[in-house]
């Protein structure tokens, strides 16, 4: 994966990751007098945990486990409150998006001081200026993309769902530990792979995008268009084939978008998570073909696509709006398989087409929305999502 050389973080792939193997790491990182705080979540995961109980009897660790899907911020102060005193020097964060993303605030306030609130909005009462907590970051999905970027999602005390990102939140060192993701199940395994198929193509209809950040979204979305079909069906049948390809592949993807931020896509799902809780990877997917249909208007960004869809299917060259055409349609297919919502309906939210403009004009201020190729207003928004009620 030579999407290395574009990353601060290190990144170490394994297929099993043992005590003695998290011990040697922590004192790599954190030097001979480490102290390490790991942040995990509350999901039984067998070889995490084995790992955490074989890691006691070798080291003194502090594990926290407040952490919840769409992390709020009172979750992070209560663990910086419960190990601020104990002189932790490095944070480990085993999980999904939001461990790590908690993993991340954590070693922020540690370093910084104060409460996560007072770093979130447009006028923040604190700003980032250090992180003297090292941090290691271990992903136990393959979507978020979260070990290798510089940025967390949290929940304010207002229930607004902010971005907060700084390159001194970019972890240390990234392991991705394939067995962390061979029992991952099949729900899981279909939201967190569109998640991480939604940062690939972000990357690429984004305001942001330059030559390095296009060229590794186009890789990444090939490589995760071709596993992730082969994930979920072995996620159905007990197996594990294309675990460790998407594990990658979801890596590949945050190393892009980490580059340029996500967009439309993200700005709208930030919207279904705070209404009615509708699970990141999940809400991501409701309207990525709605907005792949839009920014194709974007000369540049459909030559992008087309060239994914070219990679994927070969065969007698079709021109742009074949290539393109297939790739939407592959998308579409894979949603439909893996059982996603195209419609409020699907998602158990009842609307009229008069409440959309109220519920998602918010959306209009969030930054990843202006980083979207096509700028879009209210009436876009309406246009986009009326056809799903």
């Amino acid at each position: 994966m030579f999407e290395q050389a574009v990353t601060t973080t290190k990144i170490i792939r394994t297929g099993r990751l043992s005590p003695q193997e998290m011990d040697k790491l922590i004192f790599y990182v954190g030097g001979e007098h480490a102290h390490p705080c790991l942040i995990i979540d509350n999901y039984p995961l067998p070889p995490r945990d084995a790992m955490l109980e074989g890691l006691r009897k070798l080291r003194s660790i502090d594990i926290q486990d407040r952490v919840f899907p769409d992390p709020k911020t009172g979750d992070v102060t209560a663990m910086v409150n419960a190990v601020k005193d104990k002189l932790v020097n490095v944070v480990v964060g085993i999980g999904g998006g939001s461990t790590m993303d908690s993993a991340k605030a954590v070693a922020t306030a540690l370093s910084n001081g104060g409460e996560l609130d007072d770093y979130l909005g447009a006028t923040p009462s604190r700003r980032i200026e250090k992180r003297e907590v090292k941090l290691i970051l271990i992903p136990t999905t393959a979507g978020t993309g979260s070990e290798v970027t510089k940025v967390g999602v949290y929940t304010s005390r207002n229930g607004r769902k902010y971005t907060l990102g700084h390159p001194l939140m970019q972890a240390d060192v990234a392991v991705l530990v394939t067995e962390y993701v061979e029992t991952l199940p099949p729900a899981l395994t279909a939201s967190t792979a569109f998640d991480a198929l939604s940062h690939a193509l972000e990357t690429i209809w984004n305001k942001n995008a330059g030559p390095l950040s296009d060229r590794i979204a186009v890789e990444s979305a090939i490589h995760i268009l071709t596993w992730m079909e082969r994930a979920y069906d072995s996620s159905l049948s007990g197996l594990t084939e294309g675990r460790a390809e998407m594990l990658e592949g979801a890596c590949m993807a945050g190393t892009a978008f980490s580059m340029t931020g996500t967009a439309a896509v993200h700005a709208l799902s930030f919207i279904l998570s705070e209404e009615w809780h509708v699970p990141h990877g999940v809400a991501c997917a409701f309207t990525l073909e709605d907005v792949f249909r839009l920014n194709v208007a974007d000369a540049a960004t459909k030559r992008r696509l087309a060239k994914i869809g070219k990679a994927l299917f070969g065969g007698s060259d079709i021109g742009d709006d074949g290539w393109v055409t297939l790739l939407l349609n592959r998308i579409v297919a894979l949603k439909k398989k893996f059982s996603l919502p195209f419609t409020f309906d699907d998602l158990n939210i009842r609307l009229k087409v008069g409440d959309i403009e109220d519920l998602f004009r918010k959306s209009l201020d969030d930054p990843k929305m202006k980083n979207n190729i096509i700028d879009m207003d209210e009436a876009m928004i309406v246009s986009l999502l009326a056809p799903k009620i």
